[in-house]
């Protein structure tokens, strides 16, 4: 084969080949560990009438140990969690996926895409536009912005989403301006002169829920429950909450209680106040959680706001018949909360997801289970 037609052969390698992986240690110019290697331990959770469900049992895992690093002229989409090297490489590890998603695709996409030269130190939070739930970005999104703040690092900007009230509401609180941020819910390929990339935190296995697919977390670090408490001075030196309080879901699309009626009326005797997150902002959210003694609901993205809650505060969720969702449990063991449940009854179609039922509970099972919760 000639030099000419190696060289064509390598140029359109260059260009038009598949995307190849690389470990993110022998990529980075340099690398930060932050935690070490650590366990969490999930204990047995029996509901609130003493009986054990399959899916609530105990196990023990261990955490890997989670670094930040930084990447010189590394190329990243705005609106994708992965990372490429200055030699358009995906970074093995860069992913909420069991395997990068990324690798093996085109090269094309770079051809293709809207680019972006950047000069500066950038700090990558996407995570492919699961950072506009509430949850996640609570969670992992902002999870990785703590392990960046207890690095070295000093970024000059975040790429991060913003677009929603609620996320531009936390950042404001943690110190990330608008001018510094550039929008994760854009699409622009970026090459940036230093990236700096924490960890994931993301822990998924894939599950099944009467023939749905669907992912259970597996565990969630002991320094969680640091990462608001450090910035937002109203936990700071929280105390106590008294407060009853029951999170509504009569106003979400999905996941409600057919008899929500009779279930507030039950509240409402037992001194519980009836919210619906949806008409309170953030800082509200924040203020409610920070001074409640009791928290109960239906499984739902309100319950990540236990993050502004206290370690004396007790949990109270109610689960479909068959989608049992572990993420509030293990933050609650994360939080070192006192954590109850039961289980309803479904009454919904084959056809949907078990994500999506609506649900019944006994109001005297119910009423049962909460004075038991309350006394306890």
């Amino acid at each position: 084969m000639s030099k000419a037609t190696l060289y064509k052969k390598k140029i359109k390698n260059l260009f038009f080949g598949t995307i190849k992986p690389v470990k993110a240690k022998d990529e980075a110019t340099d690398e930060q560990i932050i935690f070490p290697e650590g366990k969490f331990h999930m204990p047995e959770f029996k509901d609130a009438f003493n009986c054990s469900h399959s899916g609530f049992s105990c196990y023990d895992i261990k955490t890997p140990p989670l670094y930040v690093r930084s990447f010189n002229n590394a190329f990243c989409f705005t609106n994708r969690e992965e990372v490429f090297s200055k030699n358009k490489q995906v970074i093995l590890e860069f992913t909420a996926q069991k395997e990068n998603p990324k690798i093996g695709e085109s090269k094309l996409i770079f051809l293709r895409s809207k680019k972006r030269k950047i000069d500066a130190v950038v700090a990558h939070l996407s995570l492919s536009g699961l950072e506009n739930n509430y949850y996640h970005f609570l969670t992992e999104c902002l999870a990785r912005f703590y392990l960046l703040e207890k690095s070295s690092y000093k970024p000059e900007f975040y790429i991060i989403s913003n677009h929603l009230n609620f996320q531009m509401e936390m950042l404001n609180l943690l110190g990330i301006t608008a001018d510094r941020i550039i929008p994760a819910n854009s699409n622009f390929l970026l090459q940036i002169k230093t990236l700096i990339v924490p960890d994931f935190i993301n822990n998924w296995n894939k599950v099944h829920y009467r023939g749905f697919e669907g992912y259970q977390k597996l565990w969630s670090p002991s320094w969680i429950v640091n990462v608001y408490r450090d910035k937002i001075n109203l936990l700071k030196n929280n105390k106590s909450g008294t407060r009853k309080i029951y999170i509504s879901r009569d106003k979400a699309n999905h996941r409600k209680l057919v008899n929500e009626k009779e279930v507030n009326l039950l509240f409402s005797e037992l001194g519980f106040e009836i919210y619906y997150l949806e008409e309170m902002n953030m800082l509200q959210q924040i203020d409610l959680f920070a001074s409640a003694g009791f928290v109960a609901g239906l499984h739902g993205a309100g319950f990540a706001n236990l993050y502004f809650s206290n370690s004396k505060t007790k949990i109270f969720e109610i689960y479909t018949e068959h989608y049992h969702d572990s993420s509030y449990r293990i933050l609650a063991t994360s939080l070192g909360l006192n954590y109850s449940y039961i289980i309803g009854q479904t009454l919904t179609t084959k056809d949907t997801h078990p994500q999506k039922e609506d649900v019944e509970v006994v109001v005297e099972q119910l009423k049962h289970a909460l004075v038991k919760f309350i006394n306890d």
